[in-house]
């Protein structure tokens, strides 16, 4: 079974606290994708990331391509559309990036195998303290 989008997610967000330079890249090509739109090859290479290939290039799980390219039925549903929003979004953020990258974008796994995968990193900070998960959020 491939690997979840968020944990592929997950994976880029700690290369990129270890790496400045993957950080970086990974801008480069968010920039690329917000700029190209949704139905863009610079949209595609940037998803890519988030899925596993095997082999390099093919996904291993078409249907989580299929969702982060909105290919898949969600292309206007307002909740999918603002997760990939998130995944686009949050990438050119400077500092922040590495620390924020994976807010908003945990249920975009929703209805694939294995579903979501909670972590409580995927909140914001809050100055106030320790930030819980809305009880309506799924497990």
């Amino acid at each position: 079974m491939a690997k979840r989008i968020i944990e592929m997610v997950r994976a880029k967000k700690a290369t990129m606290k270890k790496t400045s330079s993957e950080a970086t890249q990974n801008a480069v090509l968010a920039s690329a994708a917000i700029h190209g739109g949704v139905r863009s090859p610079a949209w595609r290479n940037y998803m890519m990331q988030f899925v596993e290939q095997n082999p390099r290039g093919t996904p291993a799980d078409p249907r989580q391509l299929d969702r982060l390219l909105a290919t898949d039925g969600t292309l206007g549903d307002p909740v999918m559309d603002l997760r990939r929003a998130y995944l686009v979004g949050n990438a050119p953020c400077g500092t922040t990036t590495t620390d924020n990258f994976t807010i908003g974008v945990n249920t975009i796994d929703l209805d694939l195998s294995g579903g979501p995968l909670s972590d409580p990193d995927d909140l914001p900070p809050h100055p106030k303290g320790q930030r819980k998960r809305p009880s309506n959020w799924p497990k």
